[in-house]
């Protein structure tokens, strides 16, 4: 069975690099894992090109036009991309891009899954006509199948989180607060620095897709007089992202409904990738309670949800000095990121898939 997922960013150093983006791979490896699929993520770039990604994942980069933002980008090789597809998984459907996608699969006689990424982009459409078009929606969490009205049927297939790569450290101190995502307003990174307790350490890492935002943390940092203990850290690969996940001791995702600025989101957070990967990592996950990241992190249990900045300063006080309930919370966040791993999300989504292809069929 041939899978074609289409999105209009992707996971790479020449796009985006976000839990967005990120999920559409790990779906595709676990969907592909079996050896009964292919799956290749078809995306846009300034021109053309394809290489594996995995065993049975491949991307192709399709020239792609050049709005005036990403997320409206097509390409006129959509159609031949889409062709010999089995089944056509468009990501991002909120987004005019995904719509043409939609229309383009619904043209060639495709099955159609559509999914919602969400996040902080004020790009995202209050609505899709892409919905009536499509056989199937999958979310990934309740949150986000609560945000899609749609007549066709809804499937809530969780995780994604690569649990074989992201591990516990065999051994090693755990001696910081980590953050993990873009620099992006929504994320409430000011929050989290303002919260941070006297002498704690904290890393943010991640991409800088706001200059001003970027330039407001900083002065943030320097007037709390804590440039000392805060590092700003955009040059990460996997293995180096890793390893900070197992220095930490807390993997804090403070995002918002409304930002500094003053905007509104609607789905800041539909599942919250950094803290999935650090749970995997034995971190204990600190989020906000916005979106669906209380569905992912157990209060108490495997981390802990917070709705007031004190109560984020207490939290990472009481973990800075208690690192037996660190050790505690991170075994039980790691047994609960086992149950999101990709493997285990790939193979529902991969029946899901063989229902809807067979559906057509028979059709």
């Amino acid at each position: 069975m041939k899978i074609a997922y289409v999105s209009p960013l992707h996971f790479d150093g020449s796009s985006y690099v976000g839990g967005g983006e990120r999920y559409p791979l790990n779906l595709a490896r676990g969907v592909a894992a079996d050896g009964t699929c292919t799956v290749e993520l078809v995306s846009y770039g300034p021109q053309a090109a394809r290489r594996e990604l995995a065993p049975g994942v491949t991307l192709r980069v399709l020239p792609g036009t050049q709005p005036a933002h990403p997320l409206d980008v097509s390409s006129w090789d959509l159609v031949d991309a889409l062709r010999d597809a089995d089944l056509v998984h468009v990501h991002q459907v909120f987004t005019r891009s995904s719509e043409i996608a939609v229309l383009v699969a619904r043209q060639l006689h495709k099955p159609i899954c559509v999914t919602d990424h969400g996040g902080g982009t004020t790009r995202r459409l209050e609505s899709s006509g892409a919905l009536a078009l499509a056989d199937a929606v999958v979310a990934y969490s309740d949150f986000g199948a609560s945000l899609v009205r749609a007549t066709i049927p809804t499937h809530v297939i969780k995780g994604g989180v690569d649990a074989a790569f992201f591990t516990p450290p065999t051994a090693g101190t755990r001696d910081r607060v980590l953050f993990v995502g873009r620099w992006l307003p929504h994320k409430g990174i000011e929050t989290l620095v303002d919260a941070l307790p006297a002498g704690v350490r904290l890393t943010i890492c991640g991409q800088p897709y706001s200059d001003d935002y970027t330039a407001r943390l900083r002065a943030q940092v320097d007037g709390r007089g804590i440039a000392a203990h805060v590092e700003f850290v955009s040059d990460r690969d996997d293995d180096g992202l890793r390893e900070l996940y197992r220095r930490a001791y807390a993997v804090v995702l403070p995002s918002m409904y409304e930002d500094a600025y003053g905007n509104t989101y609607l789905a800041p957070e539909l599942m919250g990738f950094s803290l999935l990967e650090g749970m995997a990592c034995g971190a204990p996950a600190v989020c906000s309670r916005v979106g669906a990241m209380p569905e992912f992190v157990r209060h108490g249990e495997t981390g802990f949800v917070f709705d007031t900045r004190d109560e984020l300063h207490d939290v990472l006080q009481r973990l800075a000095v208690s690192p037996d309930l660190v050790a505690a919370i991170g075994r039980a966040g790691r047994a609960s990121a086992e149950a999101f791993d990709l493997h285990v999300a790939g193979g529902r989504m991969r029946a899901l898939y063989e229902e809807l292809v067979a559906a057509r069929r028979a059709a």
